[in-house]
């Protein structure tokens, strides 16, 4: 299974895997509260020629990333790992200016490592900082130096390297006052954007690390429109949830400085409509389309108080596959809405259940009408997480044992049975198995209709 899932991370994922081996012990690390039949693994630092015979698995014309899971196997500190210089001068010999992303936490970087870092770009730092106090971050992470990280943001934008900042918001741990003086210090220290990340938690959680999350996300939804509106560098909430007046549009949440976003005049909150020429649907594809172009042409619509909202056009100055500086919230990647659409009309399927989580319901139902058109009855069911239970909404973390579940509860509502069900493939690997290694093909036995993955 392991030579599967190093595969599937460098040749699917362009995520090249060196270890799970971590050197802090956060609080809120979704490795210690997993149930039992979870079908993760947790590697030792793998040796130098398996990562290499990696590397040419990745694609150059991708962003490659070390140091997050994109599979099964655990992700752990990358700079933990004895021969990460070696794998790093491997990456770069092979692919000399493809763009690189490490996430690390930042407690093995120091100004020797930092100008190791810069020689190695184009390059960019995800730096999981999660509190800027020592107090915060022997609380979260139990870091018992906590000086090392925060030199680490500093020596990052003294090199010129681009640091995006993180933290897992945890104000009923840390403070409110924590969360703020943690953003504010990651702008003072360089960083480009700040991600906060609502934590999510299992129904193992201990009771202190649990909370009400859809009370705590409104809050850290109004936390983070105050950063927005006292600093100058984007800050972005994950997940992006529909409601409270979102909609499914290609909304600006944030523009990096000196970017080509920057220079060609681009601002939040505006909203691209089209992109050379092209027609977009929602946030994704707007990014996704001007990642692709080559000095795309955005056809842009500022809202105004004063006058009403005209279309302005703006070029990008940026190559094909580079970066735009355009900072968006992520809501639904309309490539999906397109293959379950082309499913649908191959099947000609006429009755179709699409289920989905607690999360991706709201968003999905903005893709109601696409499919509409290809079938005669259409029904969207969002599925509890009750495998996991906790705060678990994900549609990444739904298992066989949920679907099965929801299977039931509808064909006791419903009289008739469908002609097509359709799953969110990233409930399930390339092989169609859930996180307890379950295959999804187990559900037909649950219902007459095609069971397909999307």
């Amino acid at each position: 299974m392991l030579p599967f899932l190093l595969w599937e991370s460098a040749g699917k994922e362009n995520v090249l895997p060196l270890t799970s081996v971590c050197n802090l012990g956060c609080v809120f690390c979704s490795n210690i509260q997993n149930p039992r039949g979870v079908r993760v693994y947790a590697v030792p630092h793998l040796s130098l020629p398996l990562v290499k015979s990696l590397i040419p698995c990745l694609d150059p014309g991708r962003k490659i990333i070390i140091g997050e899971a994109a599979t099964r196997i655990n992700e752990g500190e990358p700079f933990t790992h004895p021969h990460i210089w070696q794998a790093l001068d491997a990456v770069r010999e092979r692919y000399p200016r493809a763009p690189l992303q490490i996430t690390t936490n930042g407690t093995f970087l120091n100004r020797e490592t930092v100008i190791r870092l810069a020689g190695l770009q184009p390059l960019e730092v995800n730096l999981s900082l999660n509190s800027a106090t020592p107090e915060g971050r022997r609380l979260l992470m139990g870091d018992r130096n906590p000086v090392r990280a925060l030199d680490a943001a500093r020596l990052l934008g003294n090199a010129g390297v681009t640091c995006h900042g993180s933290l897992v918001a945890m104000p009923h741990l840390v403070g409110w006052r924590d969360l703020a003086a943690t953003c504010s210090f990651l702008q003072d220290q360089g960083a480009a954007t700040v991600r906060v990340f609502l934590p999510g938690f299992t129904k193992l959680a201990a009771s202190w690390l649990r909370f009400d999350p859809l009370a705590m996300h409104r809050k850290l939804n109004l936390f983070v429109r105050r950063q927005q509106e006292r600093m100058r560098i984007p800050v972005l909430l994950e997940p992006f949830l529909a409601g409270a007046g979102q909609q499914l549009q290609a909304g600006v949440a944030g523009v990096m400085d000196g970017s080509p976003a920057d220079q060609a005049g681009l601002q939040r909150g505006d909203v691209i409509r089209a992109v050379g020429g092209r027609q977009v649907r929602c946030r994704v594809d707007a990014f996704h389309k001007v990642e692709r172009f080559g000095r795309p042409v955005l056809d842009v619509e500022r809202p105004s108080s004063r006058f009403e909202n005209r279309i302005s056009q703006f070029q990008l100055q940026k190559q094909r596959g580079g970066v735009s500086g355009l900072v968006m919230n992520y809501d639904l990647d309309w490539r999906l809405v397109d293959r379950a659409t082309r499913i649908i009309r191959h099947l000609q399927a006429r009755r179709v259940l699409i289920l989905t989580s607690a999360w991706g319901l709201p968003w999905l139902q903005s893709a109601r009408p696409e499919w509409e058109r290809a079938c005669d009855d259409l029904r969207l069911e969002a599925v509890p997480n009750s495998f996991f239970g906790g705060s678990i909404a994900a549609a990444g973390l739904l298992t066989t044992f949920d679907f099965a579940a929801a299977i039931k509860e509808i064909k006791s509502r419903d009289a008739l049975d469908y002609d097509l069900l359709l799953l969110p493939g990233i409930a399930f690997d390339s092989r169609g198995s859930d996180l307890l290694g379950r295959s999804y093909t187990r559900l037909s036995a649950l219902t007459r209709a095609a069971v397909r993955i999307v």
